[in-house]
């Protein structure tokens, strides 16, 4: 795709998901004992703790936070494609995303700049970078 953008005179720019996996709420309840070591004064009753986030390591971890990222994307617009899942479309802008990076492709430099302002209110991100251009 770099070649292609070069090839196109498109601007890319990658952009990195902060602990992908935890920023996904999880839909079922799952309830783990305290870690040994922590002591909490419960008045003797037994104590169980609640996951509000999705842990790396949960069998459907990936699943999970690939439905968070999907439903983001599509409420900023974009269109999954349908011959290659990982890839996402509106109009002049293409995102190509690998479980926790994605790189933007776009025709200008501030449309792709405006994605990148969009997912970060989004998702906690890290910009990997200017946006390659020449």
């Amino acid at each position: 795709m770099m070649i292609m953008s070069k090839l196109y005179n498109l601007n890319a720019r990658p952009i990195d998901f902060i602990l992908a996996y935890p920023q996904a709420e999880i839909k079922t309840n799952i309830y783990l004992f305290p870690p040994a070591g922590i002591v909490i004064n419960t008045g003797g009753q037994d104590l169980v703790l609640k996951l509000k986030n999705n842990p790396d390591g949960l069998k459907d971890a990936g699943r999970t936070w690939w439905e968070h990222l999907a439903s983001g994307l599509e409420y900023m617009g974009f269109k999954q494609c349908e011959a290659d899942q990982c890839v996402w479309k509106k109009g002049g802008l293409v995102i190509i995303v690998y479980v926790n990076y994605c790189l933007i492709f776009g025709n200008s430099k501030d449309e792709v700049d405006k994605v990148v302002e969009e997912l970060r209110k989004r998702f906690d991100i890290t910009d990997e970078g200017t946006t390659v251009e020449e």
